[in-house]
């Protein structure tokens, strides 16, 4: 078995040099810290400090790492990965690492002891990835097209979802759409450039002044619509948000200044969050498949760890569907 002397010894420094790499001290250098990382990965070894609890039963351990745990994405996502756990006779633990480097989010998933993780966080990537995998840590990613020995990824075609709902207010007669950006973040991207293809498709010109971002939270989305109200910039015929929450920011930053939806602006969400049929202009929007990405990536993850044989990597794209509801009306001219 490889140890702690190993690494140091390989890395040409003293044992407690790579115990102060292991707690993340600032007292390593940023050179020192990449030459025992690289014997770490060499050596395929995992940390003493991981060593008890890879002796304990957290061997039947799920760890889904996550950027935050707001909103309904994360809460039906974590529910259904919890359900398949249950059912294959593992416990699940849930990481939450908001602000973490990457290099932090590395150590976090090292450290935790678990047999398989799910992972969503964009910035692990790259060496991060193929370090993880060397100590044997199956990896499924969310919303990443991503694969390999040990590393699947699930993901949702939110370009495909994004083209559905622009299609559906272009069809409605609506030729000013607007977008409301996410976080800048891949599902973002994607669904920004469903929206830019189908609008250039059907020849619709897009304009920046109606090209506002909300972060995916409510309360941003409606000070940029009010914002963009109040700047005299010519009514937009339909918006389509990124989430549904920011759809609802947006509802009720039009409905504040007296514009009707959707007899003056139609509104399109994003995901099909819970509340969306709730609320007082019940919510057009797309339906995500999180359910189905929670199931698939917690399959995928048992498949991985459970497969004596093939252990190659698979990237799964679940569809997104339309659902009609009050928020998008025909196009009436102004």
């Amino acid at each position: 078995m490889v140890t702690i002397k190993d690494v140091a010894r390989e890395a040409d420094v003293a044992i407690s040099t790579v115990s102060n790499v292991f707690n993340n001290a600032d007292i390593v250098s940023e050179e020192t810290k990449q030459r025992v990382l690289a014997a770490v990965e060499k050596l395929h070894y995992i940390p003493n400090m991981n060593a008890k609890l890879l002796k304990s039963n957290r061997k039947n351990t799920i760890g889904v790492f996550l950027t935050s745990l707001q909103g309904d994405f994360y809460r039906v996502l974590t529910q259904a990965i919890h359900l398949q756990c249950k059912l294959n006779n593992y416990l699940l633990n849930i990481y939450v690492s908001n602000d973490n480097s990457p290099d932090e989010i590395y150590r976090m998933i090292i450290a935790s002891g678990v047999a398989g993780a799910i992972i969503y966080h964009e910035d692990l990537t790259g060496d991060y990835v193929k370090r993880i995998a060397t100590v044997n840590i199956p990896m499924v990613f969310i919303d990443r097209d991503s694969k390999g020995k040990n590393v699947s990824g699930v993901l949702s075609d939110d370009k495909l979802g994004a083209s559905m709902a622009v299609d559906h207010l272009i069809k409605l007669g609506h030729k000013r759409i607007g977008y409301m950006h996410g976080n800048e973040s891949g599902d973002d991207t994607h669904r920004y450039q469903g929206y830019v293809e189908m609008m250039q498709k059907n020849g619709l010109p897009i304009d920046e002044d109606i090209i506002l971002r909300g972060y995916y939270e409510e309360s941003l989305a409606y000070s940029e619509m009010r914002s963009m109200l109040s700047s005299g910039v010519e009514l937009p015929d339909a918006m389509f948000c990124a989430n549904d929450e920011m759809a609802w920011g947006t509802i009720q930053a039009l409905q504040d200044v007296g514009i009707k939806v959707p007899e003056d602006v139609s509104v399109i969400g994003y995901d099909d969050s819970l509340l969306s049929k709730y609320y007082s202009v019940p919510l057009t929007t797309v339906h995500s498949p999180i359910t189905e990405m929670g199931n698939a990536s917690a399959t995928e993850l048992f498949r991985l760890l459970h497969d004596e044989g093939d252990k190659s990597g698979t990237v799964t794209k679940l569809s997104p569907k339309m659902v009609y509801r009050s928020s998008c009306g025909k196009h009436k001219e102004k």
